[in-house]
């Protein structure tokens, strides 16, 4: 069975709406609320159709309306339930008309038309007519952005000069819609704000997991080689404590360079995980790696086959990131191998891709297991075929970090046979 993995990207494409403004026979390209604007949620709905019920009452009008612009339509987003009203919400008109809201639309200026029928501006092609709506007032909504919502508007059966303190009526509406769109739009970047925040936490935590996970490694592989010398410290002689305590020596350095990369990530603020690439040859990388696990492979007296197709392999990647990973993958190769199995390691290049194989003959995996591999999941934190310990995260984060730096990876295995682990990049 193989795993295989890829990044996906999402954009969000700006819209447009194209109006027609008839006091001066223009056609103008507006932009309209994104796909990232919020929807309008139930509570300014109602509030909304009260200001247009209670507006229509005061004015003695039959219509009040706000209006959504769309990329093809003009919409009636919510009307007044006043006794008249020609016009049903979610009622929608083609841009091809000259509406009167488009004019206010593209001037961004309110319109009052007193009487269409009187106007050679409104009087011809204008489906409000039809309808007999012949006087209008309206003014433009739009985001606190700049981006159009749409428009408020009265309407009336017949001429109607709408006095100033209708206007100024009408003006407040317009006011109020916008600063509630404003704190809808304050509200859904605080909760956008606060869901970054969870998930910097979350790749906060998982980053603080991982150097536990190496750590916890190390220290455990110190433990295991100073309770080998206490066991065995009578059949030592000194050329042999000397090359013990040198692997001693190795594992402390090991920790205190991991600690090392913990504090040089968080002085250039990478707890947000973003690669800091340069080149890095990948085999003097896997050549420390290998040096590092020396005495964990004595210990369970495993062969490690290297299979080079050239003495370099340079690649563009974050050194740490890369080195993590492969720690992570070639630590558990060794964990879940047998006393005595292989272990090989394999690095070839193939147009312009660097490619890095790591096989075991280890325990392997069955299909439910490497189909979550790269979540966390607490059987993946089983112990090593000698006992040793396991957090579960360790592949999770190698598969973060083998994303950000633009690496695929696929996995075979088998129980019973072993793994194989490709990277390419």
């Amino acid at each position: 069975m193989t795993l295989s993995t890829a990044n996906q990207k999402h954009e969000v494409m700006e819209r447009y709406s194209r109006v027609s403004i008839r006091e001066t026979k223009e056609s103008k390209s507006v932009k309209i609320g994104s796909d990232l604007k919020p929807e309008i949620i139930s509570s300014l709905i109602n509030k909304w159709q009260s200001l247009l019920d209670t507006t229509a009452k005061i004015v003695n009008v039959p219509s009040c309306l706000i209006m959504r612009l769309n990329e093809e339509t003009i919409e009636v987003f919510l009307r007044s339930r006043t006794e008249g009203n020609p016009y049903e919400a979610g009622e929608k008109a083609g841009l091809i008309y000259g509406l009167y809201c488009e004019t206010v639309i593209g001037t961004q200026q309110p319109l009052l038309v007193t009487d269409a029928t009187k106007s050679q501006i409104w009087n011809k092609n204008n489906p409000d007519i039809d309808l007999n709506m012949i006087s209008y007032l309206g003014f433009p909504i739009n985001w606190p952005d700049g981006e159009v919502f749409g428009t408020v508007c009265l309407l009336d059966k017949k001429e109607n000069q709408y006095n100033e303190d209708f206007i100024n009526l009408l003006r407040k509406i317009k006011l109020h819609v916008e600063t509630d769109l404003e704190l809808l739009l304050a509200n859904s970047d605080l909760k956008e704000k606060n869901m970054q925040l969870e998930r910097l936490n979350n790749t906060k935590s998982k980053f603080l997991s991982l150097i536990s996970h190496d750590i916890r490694g190390k220290i455990g592989i110190l433990d295991q080689l100073l309770k080998l010398a206490i066991d065995e410290f009578e059949n030592y002689d000194k050329a042999s404590l000397k090359t013990l305590f040198q692997s001693l020596s190795q594992e402390a350095d090991s920790s205190f360079q991991t600690l090392e990369s913990l504090l040089q990530w968080a002085k250039n603020d990478l707890i947000q995980l973003e690669p800091d690439k340069t080149q890095v040859d990948i085999i003097e990388v896997i050549e420390k790696l290998l040096h590092h696990f020396q005495e964990a492979v004595r210990m369970k007296d495993l062969s490690v086959k290297k299979e080079y197709q050239s003495n370099k392999c340079l690649i563009l990647a974050d050194e740490n990131m890369m080195t993590t990973s492969l720690r992570n993958i070639l630590s558990n190769a060794i964990k879940y191998t047998q006393n005595g199995g292989l272990i090989t390691v394999r690095v070839s290049l193939a147009d312009q891709h660097c490619n890095i194989e790591i096989e075991d003959t280890g325990v392997g995996m069955d299909e439910s297991t490497l189909s979550r591999l790269f979540s966390y999941y607490k059987l993946h934190g089983k112990q090593g075929t000698k006992g040793e310990s396991s957090a579960g995260i360790g592949l999770m984060l190698t598969k973060e970090f083998l994303d950000k730096n633009n690496a695929t990876v696929e996995i075979e295995s088998e129980v019973g046979k072993g793994t194989r682990f490709r990277i390419t990049i």
